[in-house]
């Protein structure tokens, strides 16, 4: 048996509903619960903030100094440091954190909320260690001028 299709005078547009004569849709993690992040968001998130604080507590030392983060160093990476966290161009003032050897080396569970803590510690000592070593050791100096650490 063939049935008509009703014709509606006014059509709604498209976005106006969703699949199968639904309301719209929400977030998948609703409005009470915290943003879902995975690890390379926080991995950006620390370094970003490690690098405001650093500007913040040496605006003269990190005028020019540029931090950026790539995922693995290239096959012929040079000027970077021993294990390859980091690598260096001095021309552009340039430290590049390479995320998946900190990842590996920081020896911690990525996914367990415990261990964030740690991880954000260890990728924050790498990325001030990789500046220190651009600036020749002058932002250790602004750091620790009490010589605390030795």
């Amino acid at each position: 048996m063939f049935r008509s299709r009703r014709m509606h005078s006014q059509r709604r547009s498209r976005g106006s509903r969703s699949r199968h004569g639904r309301e719209l849709r929400s977030s998948v993690a609703g409005p009470y619960l915290p943003q879902l992040t995975g690890r390379i968001p926080r991995f950006f998130q620390v370094v970003t903030e490690t690098v405001g604080f650093l500007q913040a507590v040496a605006p003269d030392l990190m005028e020019d100094v540029s931090v950026t983060v790539a995922g693995m160093p290239p096959a012929d990476a040079t000027g970077q440091d021993a294990v390859g966290l980091w690598g260096l161009d001095r021309t552009l003032k340039r430290v590049v954190i390479y995320r998946v050897p900190v990842e590996r080396m920081a020896r911690v569970s990525l996914s367990d909320p415990a261990d964030q803590p740690m991880f954000r510690e260890y990728v924050e000592r790498v990325v001030m260690s990789g500046v220190n070593e651009l600036l020749d050791g002058r932002l250790e100096d602004r750091l620790d001028p009490g010589g605390w650490g030795r």
